[in-house]
């Protein structure tokens, strides 16, 4: 009920949904109370707006603390993601306007390039490098943004150090975000440059929000792997 709710005037989203797309665990607690069909369907609905975040069924509040303690979700892109489309969900979704979805990145990027490309989603609030969608997805509303990608010459904010080639975690939140090197996630940048092992799939950018145009973003995100990819 708390996510059918109206949201409050000069707001578009309600309290609920947006601590849903916010969340890294997900809690649904007294599942005892539920049938498991009943449990499912409030699962798939909570997933259609988040993704990347673990769900964790619970009852008297009873969790195991290794599941929300020390988690590490600042460098957690979500391993399990699968490749999101919003037409398989939409029929159990409150709102179907607030959605997950997921952009690959099987090649080692420029990271300039990339981040220009972030800067123009979050801050300009519209498609990238589409000037067309300035005034057409006015609506668009990007609530998180969730990236795990190989790049080149990746240059940390408030920093003269440079990587060469560097696995580098992006955390946004609304129009703010940071970057950061993390450790090669068990595969060898060659391995994931070429798609040769099961884990490069973990390689991609995930992007939770509202009224999003999922065929004008994979266009733009298209774009910029032609120019950005380094092979």
């Amino acid at each position: 009920r708390q996510l059918a709710e109206r949201p409050p005037d000069g707001e578009t989203m309600n309290e609920a949904q947006k601590q849903l797309a916010f969340a890294d665990r997900i809690l649904l607690n007294k599942s005892d109370l539920l049938e498991d069909c009943a449990l499912n369907d409030i699962e798939v609905m909570v997933r259609a707006i988040n993704g990347t975040a673990r769900v964790e069924r619970t009852s008297y509040a009873k969790v195991d603390l290794n599941a929300i303690l020390n988690i590490g979700a600042y460098a957690d892109v979500g391993p399990e993601t699968p490749p999101f489309s919003g037409s398989q969900h939409a029929h159990h979704h409150i709102d179907a306007r607030i959605r997950t979805m997921a952009l690959s990145a099987p090649h080692r990027l420029s990271w300039s390039i990339v981040d220009e490309w972030i800067q123009e989603l979050l801050w300009d609030s519209r498609v990238p490098g589409d000037d067309a969608s300035a005034q057409a997805n006015s609506e668009m509303e990007i609530l998180r943004l969730k990236a795990l990608l190989l790049t080149t010459d990746f240059v940390p904010v408030g920093s003269d150090e440079s990587f060469g080639a560097a696995t580098v975690v992006v955390q946004g939140v609304r129009e703010m975000y940071d970057s950061f090197v993390v450790p090669d996630k068990e595969t060898t940048p060659d391995e994931a440059d070429t798609g040769a092992t099961h884990t490069a799939g973990l390689y991609k950018l995930v992007l939770i929000g509202r009224e999003m145009p999922e065929q004008a973003l994979r266009d733009s995100w298209a774009r910029l792997l032609n120019r950005a990819s380094v092979h």
